[in-house]
């Protein structure tokens, strides 16, 4: 993305980046997929009050990007990178 945006920058103009609805999944179902993976059970704390701030679900828009840069096209979907993140992570469980 922001590749595109360096080899033909758009001058004053402002882009939410981010997955969309293309790479993004709960924190349940990551924490379930990364179990999964690493045949590790994670340690969690699950707490019912939100902290300050939190969003409850964000999904970044990317429609004027790709309008800009319509040849540029998400290359990672969610599980590419979090095969990626096990397959480089520091799991040990030692701290």
């Amino acid at each position: 993305m922001l590749l595109y945006f360096y080899k033909n920058p758009k001058c004053g103009e402002v882009y939410n980046i981010g997955g969309s609805k293309f790479s993004n999944i709960s924190m349940i179902e990551a924490i379930a997929y990364f179990e999964k993976v690493l045949s590790k059970k994670a340690n969690i704390v699950y707490c019912d009050q939100p902290r300050k701030g939190d969003h409850i679900w964000y999904i970044s828009c990317v429609d004027k990007f790709r309008s800009h840069y319509p040849e540029w096209n998400y290359t990672y979907d969610i599980y590419k990178i979090m095969d990626e993140i096990c397959v480089k992570g520091d799991f040990d469980n030692s701290c």
